[in-house]
C-alpha cells in the first residue's frame, strides 16, 4: 500500500472513532481496515458497547483496552493476536466474545473472570487445553472451540448449568468427564471429528439435547434427536428459545454461520451514512494517490 493511501486509511478509521466518541455511540465497527495497532483514540470510547475489529492485523491487544468497562460484544476473530492481557478479566460486563483464527495457543485463567460471559468463540486458536476457570462462566450459553488439538475438556466445564450449545469439532478429543450429563440445559452437541472411542451414557440425563453428532470418531456415526418423544417429554420443543433455523435447517446450527461470528450488527443506518461522509473525500484523494510509493 502506498504511503499516501495509508494516510488517508489510517485518517478516516481515527475519523470514525472522534464520531463515536463525539456522538457517545455504543456500538463500534472497524472490521477489515487492515489495522495493525488499536489507535490509542479508541481507548477514549467509553460509551461503546459493541467494538468489532474482526479481520484486521492486530497482533497486541492493549491493556488500555481493558478499560472500556461497558463492552458487552467484543470481536477479535481473524487477527494475528499471540496473548490476551490478564486484565481482560476486568470487561465484567462482557457478554460476545469471539477470538477465533488467531495464534494464541493458550486461554488465560483469567478467562473465567468474566462473570456475564454467554457466549465464547475461540475456533482455530492453536489451543491444546481448556482452562479449569471456564466452569467460572455461570452464564455461558454458547462455547465453541473447533479445530483446535484439544484432548479433553476439563471436568470443571461440566458445572456450566446454562450451556446450550457446545462445539467442539475437529479435535482430538479422546476422553470426556463422565459428569458430561451435568450440563442440564444442553440442546446443541458437536464432537465431530475427534479421537473418541466411548462416550459418557450420562448424557442421556439432558433432556432438552437436540443434536448429538458423534460421526467420524471410533463410535457411532450420528444421533440425531430430532422429532422423537425424547424432545417432547417435560420440555417441548416450542418452549425452547432457539433459532428456527437450528430445528427446522438441513444443517447443523454452527454451520449457518461461517466463522461463528456474534450478533454482528456491522452498522446502523445512520452510522453508515456517517462513514459515508467521512470517506467522501476518499475518491478525490486517490488520484493523488495511484503513483505514490
Amino acid at each position: 500500500m502506498s504511503s499516501i493511501l495509508k494516510f488517508i486509511r489510517d485518517n478516516h478509521i481515527l475519523a470514525i472513532i472522534e464520531q463515536a466518541v463525539v456522538k457517545k455511540k455504543s456500538r463500534l465497527n472497524l472490521n477489515a481496515f487492515e489495522i495493525t495497532e488499536i489507535p490509542c483514540l479508541l481507548f477514549t470510547c467509553y460509551e461503546v458497547e459493541h467494538l468489532y475489529l474482526h479481520r484486521n492485523k492486530i497482533t497486541t491487544i492493549p491493556v488500555d483496552l481493558m478499560q472500556l468497562f461497558n463492552l458487552t460484544t467484543l470481536t477479535l476473530d481473524y487477527n494475528n493476536i499471540t496473548s490476551l492481557p490478564s486484565e481482560i478479566g476486568n470487561l465484567k460486563n462482557l457478554v460476545n466474545l469471539n477470538l477465533s483464527y488467531n495464534p494464541l495457543q493458550v486461554l488465560i485463567p483469567e478467562i473465567g473472570e468474566l462473570e456475564n460471559l454467554e457466549a465464547f468463540w475461540c475456533n482455530r486458536i492453536g489451543l491444546q487445553e481448556i482452562p479449569k476457570e471456564i466452569g467460572k462462566l455461570s452464564k455461558l450459553d454458547t462455547f465453541g472451540a473447533r479445530g483446535n488439538k484439544l484432548k479433553t475438556i476439563p471436568v470443571e466445564m461440566t458445572k456450566l448449568s446454562k450451556l446450550r450449545w457446545l462445539t467442539l469439532e475437529r479435535n482430538e478429543i479422546e476422553s470426556l468427564p463422565n459428569t458430561l450429563g451435568d450440563l442440564e440445559a444442553l440442546i446443541h452437541c458437536n464432537l465431530r471429528n475427534n479421537c473418541l472411542k466411548e462416550f459418557p451414557m450420562s448424557i442421556l440425563q439432558c433432556s432438552d439435547l437436540m443434536f448429538l453428532q458423534l460421526n467420524h470418531n471410533e463410535i457411532l456415526e450420528m444421533i440425531d434427536l430430532r422429532d422423537n418423544p425424547i424432545c417432547e417429554l417435560d420440555h417441548p420443543v416450542t418452549d425452547i428459545d432457539v433459532d428456527a433455523s437450528s430445528v427446522d435447517s438441513s444443517e447443523d446450527w454452527e454451520n449457518s454461520v461461517n466463522s461463528s461470528e456474534l450478533d454482528v450488527q456491522y452498522q446502523s443506518d445512520e452510522e453508515r451514512a456517517d462513514n459515508e461522509a467521512v470517506g467522501m473525500v476518499l475518491p478525490e484523494l486517490s488520484r493523488y494517490a495511484s503513483s505514490a510509493s
